[in-house]
Order: C-alpha cells, then structure tokens, then sequence
C-alpha cells in the first residue's frame, strides 16, 4: 500500500491537446497547472529560491519579462526534479492529442498542430475523391456515347441508320422497307 501511495504523490508532465500541464501533488501547496503552448512560444521555466519563505518555487518566465509562480517546494531537489521532467516532455514533444498523437505546432480554436494536419490531410483526401469521382464519371459518360468508326451520335440515329439496328428510334415506312 506504501508504495502505491508513493507513486501517486509524484510530480507528472505532460502535453494533451496542445497544452503543457504539470500535476504537482509533491509540491508545499499541490496543484495541477496548465499552459497553452502556442500562446507561449518562448516562455521559460526557472527554480527560484524564496529566502524569506525558505521555499523553492518553480517558475515559469514569459515572453515579455514577468513571471508566475508555478508550485512551491520544501527542497531545490523536488523542485529541480520537476523541471527536468518539464523540460525533457517540451523536448521530446511527448504527449498526446485526441487523436493520440504527438502535439505540435500552432492550430485554430485551441486544438492543436496534429489536429491542424488532419483537417488539411481531411481536406485533401475528400478534394482527391471528388477529382477520382468526376473522372470515373466523365469516363462513363462518355463510354455511353455510341461512338464508332468516326460517326457522329446523330448520324447512327439519323435516316442512313439501318432501322432495324436502332430500336426505339422512329423511322420512316420507306426508310424500313428500302434497309430489308
């Protein structure tokens, strides 16, 4: 049961949906943070000692200076721990999408870049169907037309078609009687 218990208090990083979140249950104040990856292209994180609290914060820097206090830690060592365990899931680009699979790149409406690359691949692959239908179709479509021997559609139904070879096509008594 001990070791059960030990696995679950440990700090977890991860990327879903284009999100870093960090699930810090080992942290002085245990939390579960958040960050939109394509909001903070640049951001930075630290381990930032607080003399007065003597506490270790982890922190994460951002694009234009300021900085947000991520999870406190009673020792450097839980707090540095965490922050490797950060930077090797932004490095590896570990993670997983709704799709299940890894998330990267920029994307519309929060979803992320994997999302992204299966809407185009989606568009591609319903724009090569209509272009494979179309032809299929204008192929049949002319193989309907009875063209043979260089004669035009309307010669084969006009009055030098042979009545008897064109059925359903009205044709004059003569017409009938002179093809016997």
């Amino acid at each position: 049961m001990a070791k059960k218990k030990a696995e679950t208090t440990q700090s977890n990083a991860s990327i879903v949906d284009g999100k870093l979140i960090l699930s810090l249950p080992n942290a002085q104040m245990p939390v579960v943070w958040q960050m939109d990856l394509n909001a903070a292209k640049s951001a930075s994180f630290t381990v930032k000692e607080d003399k007065k609290k003597k506490v270790f914060n982890l922190v994460l820097k951002k694009d234009d200076g300021s900085t947000d206090e991520i999870a406190p830690f009673e020792d450097k060592q839980s707090a540095v721990d965490v922050l490797m365990e950060t930077s090797s899931v932004l490095q590896s680009g570990q993670g997983k999408d709704k799709a299940d699979t890894p998330a990267n790149n920029n994307a519309t409406n929060g979803n992320n870049g994997s999302t992204s690359k299966n809407d185009k691949l989606g568009a591609f692959l319903a724009f090569a169907l209509i272009v494979i239908l179309f032809s299929v179709w204008m192929i049949s479509a002319s193989s309907r037309l009875d063209i043979t021997d260089g004669e035009s559609v309307s010669s084969s139904y006009g009055a030098a078609a042979n009545p008897r070879e064109s059925s359903g096509v009205p044709v004059s008594a003569d017409d009938f009687l002179n093809n016997r």
